[in-house]
């Protein structure tokens, strides 16, 4: 089972990887055309030639046909995505949380990359995400008969949107320009749907400004980016995300221990 999830998780990474190429630029389908293609010669990429994790030390990191550099990102998502499907396996097993778990990071990580490399998160990712994520949790909602797990997503869904929202808000107020853009807000939305809504988003708030404020720092000191360049968001949000995922319940145990209220 562990294998099986393992090369899974590289198959659909391998798919995340067409879908980060293709849906940021316009005319493009996942659908359409049905081979993977080399960027730079547009020749179609043989199928032994596609094959995730193996194929990008095959080929020496380069195209078999015009010899091109193949981006390292390629064997680095599929190599992420097969292990947080192992990490998730472990975390829920298999189950109606588990598979809430993996559609959660099958969508983070190309919204991650995409927004990383074109400062946008596409639409059709957080549609998505609302979709298949609503329907699992009303699938897990009626396997407790639990109402209140319902409740408490939607409410996560909207109050993550309107709180980045008043965020986005006050920030561009007080730094007189865009602090904030609005796929960040929608992937707030969508961070509040598969996490709930209290203590969770609090969480991903805090963990998210606290790493993008250090690596921005750390950007700007060694002058790869300066303080008016645009930094993406949404790949600390999605980081913290995973992070609540995963540990939110231990990491609230230990701050309220921390400062005394547990």
């Amino acid at each position: 089972m562990w294998v099986f999830i393992f090369v899974l998780g590289a198959v659909i990474g391998s798919f995340l990887n067409v879908c980060i190429y293709r849906i940021p630029r316009d005319g493009m389908s996942v659908h359409s055309p049905r081979r993977s293609f080399c960027p730079e010669c547009n020749k179609p990429i043989n199928t032994y030639d596609n094959i995730p994790l193996l194929s990008y030390p095959l080929l020496g990191g380069k195209c078999r046909h015009c010899r091109a550099r193949i981006s390292v990102i390629y064997p680095l998502v599929e190599l992420s995505t097969a292990l947080l499907f192992l990490v998730m396996y472990y975390r829920f097993g298999i189950s109606l949380e588990g598979l809430l778990a993996l559609v959660f990071v099958t969508l983070l990580i190309p919204i991650s990359v995409i927004d990383a490399q074109h400062y946008i998160i596409p639409n059709v990712l957080i549609l998505t995400g609302l979709i298949f994520g609503f329907v699992i949790v009303s699938a897990i909602a009626y396997q407790r008969a639990d109402i209140w797990y319902l409740l408490t997503r939607l409410i996560g869904g909207v109050g993550g949107g309107v709180v980045l929202w008043l965020i986005a808000v006050v920030g561009s107020a007080v730094l007189r320009k865009k602090a904030m853009g609005g796929g960040d807000i929608k992937l707030m939305v969508l961070n509040g749907l598969f996490l709930g809504a209290w203590p969770e988003l609090a969480m991903v708030i805090a963990f998210s400004a606290f790493s993008g404020a250090i690596v921005g720092t750390a950007l700007i000191v060694s002058g790869i980016k300066d303080r008016q360049s645009p930094i993406p968001y949404g790949p600390f949000l999605a980081g913290a995300a995973v992070l609540v995922l995963l540990w939110g319940d231990n990491l609230w145990r230990a701050y309220l221990q921390f400062v005394g209220w547990y």
